[in-house]
């Protein structure tokens, strides 16, 4: 009997390799476990952008239900002067469903979706490090190579997903409300248009990713942002500023700007080509990784900032971590700021041959002068403005909280420190940053109003007001990662920058109330750049900063370190 026992004995303990339905959800596989860890994200995009583009393709129906209408809408849209066009792209077959979902929604699509490659794809391999996770799996057979690749790959078919999802939503909406000649469309112009965002939208991830491994997550994430924010805003306004012209071929939204499906325009040479670009900075990404030492920087690698008074406290050694990535952020903003205040008078020129456009926008700004440089900034500048600020504010929130997240904290803790103060030490540390940045932005377009000739205080103390938003954002994100969990920290400010634009587009497109679209904080600045301010809504943006940063403080000294 002993042998059958000892043959049942062995049997028993035979291990069996995962079934590939198994690694797929996340058994045994690097690739599955990283997609199964994004399906939260995966539905949430889906169902986001689907909603989207359901609600304002039945609106379209409803406003525009003939070809009068549309002929109408789709000249008055040509006619606006390229700065109005600058940041929905050039206006193709607009008179159609698919032509106008393609300019109003699809075009500015890679920005919002490019935020979530940036986010992932720059801290995919750190983010593992930080929580102490891949040390195991690098102990496992198996290379560093594919675990780089894996991890990549389930990033890339995440976005695939959820893309395809828009896909089949875009197709089956145009397909339901198609009511003139014209609005149907195929299922191949819907999967092609979804090809093109699959590559836009991974283009600055995959450039992120590629420099991770050598210059750190927060630093990978910085640049990233320039690449999609300064790709996008070069290509928006290159007909407007003569100096982004001169650059407008280093844009892959210029690149790839013929090739729009969903308005019957195709260009698959300009995605391939994108495509290929996105292939080979992921490959960088992957030797990189391979080649270093398993501890993958996962803060900012720009130059230090180190004097004195960096060691003086929580305060100051939070302010000189963030200073780096101040100083960076506001040099481009405050660039980007000076590039179209010096630009009015290109603005002016366009704007003043179509009265009827000066008209329409007086009835918005009654009392504004939309000629002068204030008014040029408040239209083109300030709404940017505030989503970049937005990104901004959640990477100086992320830094933060890494403190906690990679487990620094118990050791800072362990000198004769009290949590409370070292959450409102390091907060304002934070607050300080963001300062840094509005300071430079401000300097910026107060040099360009300089050069143009026009008022300078009034658009230099109103972009002042886009600092305090980001502060209010960062108030928001400090009381979340004091309160609940530092990882949500940087997450939830991002989400609420975003979300604030999209509640807006989406209550603008379904005519909902003011008393509900007010809800969106962005609604409550006033125009600022040119004297209009909100007294109440600065009021709550102070609050939110500086009683988000005292929830925080209150919320760490209630819970774990490390929870």
């Amino acid at each position: 009997m002993a042998a059958p026992d000892a043959a049942r004995a062995t049997a028993s303990l035979t291990i069996h390799p995962p079934t590939f339905p198994a690694r797929l959800i996340g058994f045994g596989s690097v690739f599955g476990k990283s997609l199964r860890d994004s399906r939260r994200a995966i539905l949430l995009a889906a169902l986001l952008l689907g909603v989207i583009v359901a609600v304002t393709v039945s609106q379209i129906v409803i406003e525009f239900d003939t070809a009068l209408e549309r002929t109408q809408l789709a000249a008055q849209m040509s006619a606006l002067p390229a700065v109005f066009q600058g940041m929905l792209g050039q206006p193709i077959a607009i008179d159609t469903l698919g032509g106008f979902i393609s300019w109003r929604i699809f075009n500015f699509l890679p920005v919002m979706l490019g935020i979530w490659s940036l986010v992932a794809l720059s801290s995919t391999l750190a983010g593992e490090l930080a929580r102490g996770s891949l040390e195991l799996v690098a102990a496992a057979p198996l290379a560093r190579a594919r675990i780089a690749i894996e991890k990549a790959a389930a990033h890339v078919v995440a976005v695939s997903l959820a893309l395809l999802a828009l896909a089949l939503i875009t197709w089956a909406s145009i397909a339901a409300f198609a009511a003139l000649p014209g609005d149907n469309i195929g299922s191949e112009a819907a999967f092609g248009h979804a090809a093109w965002l699959l590559v836009a939208t991974l283009a600055p991830g995959a450039f992120a990713f590629a420099i991770a491994p050598v210059v750190g997550r927060g630093t990978a994430l910085g640049i990233g942002s320039v690449v999609l924010v300064g790709s996008y805003v070069v290509n928006g306004y290159a007909g407007t500023v003569p100096a982004f012209d001169a650059i407008r071929g280093l844009s892959y939204f210029f690149v790839t700007a013929q090739h729009r499906p969903l308005a019957g325009s195709w260009d698959w040479s300009s995605v391939g080509a994108l495509g290929a670009v996105v292939v080979i900075l992921l490959g960088v990404g992957v030797l990189a990784f391979s080649r270093r030492d398993l501890i993958v920087p996962t803060g900012s690698r720009l130059p230090a900032i180190r004097l004195g008074f960096t060691v003086a406290g929580p305060f100051a050694r939070s302010f000189a971590e963030r200073l780096p990535a101040a100083l960076a952020w506001g040099a481009a903003l405050g660039l980007y700021g000076l590039t179209l205040a010096t630009s009015a008078d290109e603005f002016a020129a366009q704007l003043g041959q179509i009265p009827q456009i000066i008209e329409m926008i007086q009835r918005i700004y009654p009392d504004a002068d939309l000629l002068s440089t204030g008014g040029f900034l408040q239209l083109a500048f300030f709404e940017s403005g505030l989503l970049f600020v937005g990104l901004a504010a959640a990477a100086f929130v992320s830094g933060w909280a890494s403190e906690e997240t990679e487990r620094r904290l118990e050791v800072v803790l362990g000198a004769p420190l009290s949590r409370a103060m070292w959450a409102i030490k390091s907060g304002l540390g934070v607050l300080g940053a963001v300062a840094v940045l509005t300071l430079l932005t401000a300097g910026g377009v107060a040099i360009g109003a300089a050069i143009q000739g026009g008022e300078v205080a009034q658009p230099t103390i109103g972009v002042l007001v886009i600092g305090l938003y980001a502060g209010a954002l960062c108030g928001v994100g400090l009381s979340v990662g004091g309160l609940v969990r530092p990882g949500l920290a940087g997450p939830v400010t991002v989400g609420l920058s975003l979300g604030f634009y999209l509640f807006e587009l989406i209550g603008s497109i379904l005519r909902l109330p003011d008393q509900v679209l007010d809800l969106a904080l962005n609604r409550h600045l006033g125009q600022p750049i040119i004297g209009a301010y909100d007294g109440p809504g600065l009021l709550a943006c102070a609050a939110l900063a500086f009683g988000g940063l005292a929830v925080g403080a209150l919320g760490l000294r209630r819970r774990d370190i490390g929870r």
